[in-house]
């Protein structure tokens, strides 16, 4: 069996900090996803569990109030992926709390340490470096198959597939945007996935539905959008293959 460690794909960005005057490159991990505590029922739920979605959803949220109150009244929280302690920012420089410009002069937050269990997982990483330069540009990093639960892998007609990357959102008005299925050989436009038609789309993620008589075989996975760093859209269109070869099976 293959070890379980952290496999994180990194972007290097050139240094401007200082004593960093020579440009030394600077790694950002690149994010796999971003999930809300939904999406992690979600994906409990599709792995199989106990218990329906609805109570599982409901335990969970009623966990994550009860460690919010916790730590709202100063207590300190051990969780198997570390403990939250309650803390604050500042030095203390007056008695007198009662005026606001004090109190403004420290904040209350939460500090996490890493539990044992959590520093195992994450012991002896693997750090690939993926892209150089800068740290906002359209790219996909995953591509999920609902169906067969595989990464990078597979998709499969008539099923979901979910793509997370950056800059993903579909603004602006160019009909050239959309998600695209090229064939891995030719390069060959096989499918145009138009913004309209797509399940969701956010900056990190398009969810989609595969028509269900797509074609079996092999396929690169394209995306074609005008998001920028800020709300406007660029006046052109960004276009991003993915290099990881899909294989089309019913």
């Amino acid at each position: 069996m293959e070890k379980r460690r952290p496999k994180w794909k990194v972007r290097l960005i050139k240094s401007n900090l200082k004593g960093h005057e020579n440009g030394e490159w600077m790694p950002h991990v690149i994010h796999f996803g971003h999930y809300t505590l939904d999406d992690l029922v979600a994906r409990i739920a599709n792995r199989g569990c106990a218990l329906s979605p609805e109570n599982l959803r409901h335990a969970a949220r009623l966990l994550m109030d009860e460690v919010e109150d916790c730590i709202v009244k100063g207590a300190v929280v051990d969780l198997p992926i570390g403990r939250l302690s309650p803390g604050m920012t500042g030095t203390w420089e007056s008695i007198n709390r009662i005026d606001p410009d004090v109190r403004a002069q420290n904040k209350a937050v939460v500090n996490y340490h890493m539990s044992t269990r959590m520093k195992r997982a994450l012991a002896d990483p693997l750090f690939e470096a993926v892209a150089m330069g800068a740290s906002w540009s359209l790219s996909i990093h995953t591509v999920t198959d609902l169906s067969s639960r595989s990464e990078n892998e597979r998709i499969t007609p008539g099923k979901n597939l979910i793509v997370e990357g950056r800059m993903l959102l579909m603004n602006g008005d160019l009909p050239e945007r959309g998600l695209y299925l090229l064939d891995a050989d030719t390069q060959e436009e096989v499918l145009h996935i138009r913004p309209e038609e797509m399940v969701m789309n956010t900056r990190q993620r398009i969810v989609v539905l595969l028509p269900a008589d797509l074609p079996e075989g092999h396929y690169l996975l394209r995306v074609v959008s005008q998001c920028s760093t800020s709300p406007r859209p660029m006046r052109q269109a960004a276009t991003y293959t993915m290099k990881t070869v899909l294989t089309c099976m019913k």
